[in-house]
């Protein structure tokens, strides 16, 4: 199976340690008589630059996940906003996502034997965030045995998402335990290009991410949920978490090729003519319904008169008929930058995420108006807003937390603030139903009312893999419907 043994990250990770080794994003120092290290920093550099190319691309993150969480869809070429997918593009995450656990798993390994205990606890976090990814998009998968082609498993076996779940939060528990900042000789090493290796910052991340595992299973699993998020928020000096903005898990791209932010990257295909994405008419909607101060920021108005306009992600064939410049493309923000950032978790999340937990009566430390409210200020502070316009925008009908629905205006900022982090958004709107996300109008696959609940299954696995996926294939309704997340509790969904 191609995820099981991947000959070209070695062949790239071989070329880097004999070449310069990607100048663009850190300046390493090959020493010929610590070549265990240096194999080591490359590792991590190449897994986080890698990761942030496998997730939040056009294709995964602007052609479908942020198209059915109503952020980003196609303005042409149409067909997978359809959810007509191209096989390929399904396979290459599928054996890219396990390839980069499986270089985690390496990176684990040298950490141990180095007895780094930091860069143990990175590897582990990172792992973690990635075996998330993939049940959150697949569901049932190869886990216990899902990288261990090296031990002679070729057909490995399936998961359900509940024992991938136990097999993530016991990670990042792991992980949690490890990290000590204050030590003498706290190392991530050299090869961290997000955080230049601030292990505080590592360790935040990692319980940050414990927040948003536990948010994730909190209406299949409410008890295990609050146990974990209270005993974070119970104790701050062992467990940080994200405080501010600067706190951002981003990686910063360059302006040197290839190393230029993807929708970027994407855009000057062909000579800089390439326009297949603009804003989906859900984000633009909300945003002028809210008078948010971050329209301007996600999207450009549109050229033919200076309106903000979304279109309906995924609109039929028959209605191809609208003029191109009368729909909002990404906002420079998020498009126009060579240099931009690729976001893995920000900071408003985790606010969203406590102010959630608050107001299902846990134990937070902190009331869920002050922790909505500190989430919509840093989001909107990020977004170049003022105080006045915080001020402002905290008073409109839609965001007031003190008029009511509050559960929805907590679920509706934390969408709004995962613009272009397509697989959280849609995770999110399978989760909470909110906001509504309906199938494509323009659908392959009709009779669904809403968008779609998985990825359907590579065509290797399912002929590489046949035994094993064929005792989970009765769960699947038209390639992306069928049996919900194990944490999507929603009914009347199909």
């Amino acid at each position: 199976m191609k995820y099981l043994l991947n000959i070209k990250a070695i062949l790239v990770i071989g070329l880097i340690l004999i070449g310069s080794c990607t100048k663009d994003f850190e300046e390493m120092n090959i020493s010929p008589n610590a070549p265990t290290d240096v194999q080591a920093d490359v590792l991590l550099t190449y897994v986080l630059r890698q990761v942030s190319e496998d997730l939040y691309n056009v294709t995964d993150d602007g052609e479908y996940t942020s198209s059915m969480a109503g952020h980003i869809s196609k303005i042409q070429y149409i067909d997978e906003a359809r959810y007509e997918y191209r096989p390929a593009h399904i396979s290459d995450l599928w054996t890219d996502l396990y390839t980069r656990i499986s270089d985690l798993n390496k990176l684990l390994l040298k950490a141990q034997e180095d007895e780094n205990q930091d860069l143990e606890a990175v590897a582990l976090t990172l792992r973690a965030f990635l075996w998330q990814k993939l049940t959150d998009t697949w569901r049932d998968l190869p886990y216990t045995e899902g990288v261990s082609g090296e031990e002679g498993i070729t057909n490995p076996a399936y998961d359900t998402q509940d024992v991938i779940y136990t097999g993530i939060i016991a990670d990042l528990e792991t992980a949690a335990g490890l990290f000590n900042p204050g030590a003498i000789g706290a190392n991530v090493g050299s090869g961290d290009i997000v955080y230049d290796g601030d292990v505080l910052k590592w360790q935040k991340f990692c319980n940050s991410l414990r927040l948003r595992v536990a948010i994730r299973i909190s209406n299949i699993d409410a008890p295990r949920a609050q146990s974990i998020i209270e005993s974070i928020m119970g104790n701050p000096a062992s467990y940080p978490i994200m405080t501010s903005n600067s706190d951002n898990f981003q990686l910063k791209w360059t302006t040197a090729s290839p190393y230029r932010e993807p929708f970027f990257e994407n855009y000057l295909y062909g000579g800089g003519s390439r326009d297949d994405h603009a804003c989906a008419k859900a984000i633009i909607d909300t945003l002028l319904n809210y008078n948010d101060p971050r329209l301007p920021e996600y999207a450009h108005p549109a050229v033919s008169d200076g309106q903000y306009r979304g279109i309906v992600a995924g609109i039929k064939s028959e209605d191809e008929g609208f003029e191109l410049s009368t729909i909002s493309r990404i906002g420079y923000r998020y498009r126009d930058q060579a240099d931009g950032y690729t976001y893995w978790m920000r900071y408003p999340e985790i606010q969203f995420i406590i102010a959630e937990a608050a107001q299902r009566g846990w134990n937070t430390g902190a009331t869920a108006q002050a922790a909505y409210e500190a989430g919509i200020t840093a989001s909107l502070e990020e977004h170049g807003a003022t105080a006045g316009q915080i001020t402002t925008y905290l008073s409109e009908p839609e965001v007031d937390f003190t008029t009511g629905n509050e559960l929805t205006k907590i679920w509706i900022q934390k969408w709004i603030s995962l613009f272009k982090q397509g697989f959280e958004a849609w995770a999110e709107v399978r989760r909470t139903d909110v906001p509504f996300r309906p199938a494509a109008p323009g659908s392959f696959y009709p009779g669904h009312n809403r968008c779609p609940f998985r990825y359907l299954y590579p065509d290797e696995e399912v002929k590489l893999n046949k035994a094993n996926h064929d005792l989970v294939k009765d769960n699947i309704v038209d390639a992306f419907w069928g049996q919900q997340m194990w944490w999507d509790t929603r009914t009347g969904v199909n």
